[in-house]
């Protein structure tokens, strides 16, 4: 028995009716919002037609807040100032049209060409990554009005792994998990913190770049997380109608199946 909400992103050809109809019509259970799209930056999307949707297709909303423009490490206090009233209207918006979760990036720290070579030294950054976390994400956290999920990203470590370890432990964020990202780049910090999870995104890859393959399509291993004990929201970020509907074949075999699908059966 399938007992977690499983839903998705929309195509990227969808527009927000789109989206909702296409959803509805294929039995999912929610629609998660990426707000880095054009037809869904708040600029563009009113609560009020959010609201509508949702209640006219019955089905919960998710919000991913964007994530190119918005970096919580920053070198740049500017920046950094910048990403928060970026998340805090992302946030507001979320709260008036209802929806359950608002899944977030950390940001980056830069690397450098030096030589002809790609050079980043992580411990150049930690003092500064877990100064800027504590004296800012832990108040964020603290004070905002709807769930907040970090999703894995960049490696959880270092001065990062320390922040977030008190911010975890002291406030009520939440995570999601990639297992795309997490197949590309294991990140400890999340399956340490599972019982945090409140969105799990859905996706494949040859484990060397980001392809958002339907599931069955790399080398994924979902046996790396807890999925038959799992009761949060299992979201399919394939972005294509195609892969969308493959891959949520390919999940309810899996669940169905308590566990790994036969060889024979993948694509």
């Amino acid at each position: 028995m399938i007992n977690m909400k499983i839903g998705m992103q929309p195509d990227i050809r969808h527009r927000p009716k789109d989206a909702f109809e296409f959803a509805a019509n294929h039995g999912f259970d929610h629609v998660e919002l990426l707000l880095d799209h054009p037809f869904y930056a708040t600029c563009k999307l009113s609560y009020a037609e959010v609201i509508e949707l949702r209640w006219s297709y019955e089905l919960d909303v998710l919000i991913h807040a964007p994530s190119a423009s918005i970096n919580f490490i920053s070198l740049s206090n500017n920046i950094r100032r910048a990403s928060y009233k970026e998340l805090s209207e992302v946030c507001q918006f979320a709260e008036k049209c209802g929806a359950e979760v608002v899944t977030f990036h950390i940001g980056w720290n830069p690397g450098f060409i030096a030589n002809g070579e790609f050079f980043f030294e992580k411990e150049l950054y930690d003092e500064h990554n877990e100064r800027v976390l504590m004296d800012e994400l832990y108040y964020f956290v603290k004070d905002c009005p709807v769930p907040l999920a970090l999703e894995n990203t960049i490696l959880i470590d270092g001065g990062l792994r320390n922040a977030l370890d008190k911010i975890i432990a002291d406030t009520d964020l939440k995570l999601t998990f990639d297992i795309g990202h997490y197949n590309i780049q294991k990140n400890e910090f999340f399956i340490d913190n599972f019982e945090k999870v409140v969105n799990i995104h859905l996706h494949d890859n040859n484990g060397k770049k980001d392809e958002h393959l339907a599931l069955g399509r790399g080398n994924i291993n979902l046996d790396v997380i807890p999925l038959n004990d799992y009761r949060g929201f299992l979201t399919i970020e394939t972005r294509k109608e195609e892969a969308i509907l493959e891959t949520k074949k390919y999940i309810f075999n899996y669940l169905k199946l308590g566990g790994g699908i036969p060889e024979g059966e993948r694509n």
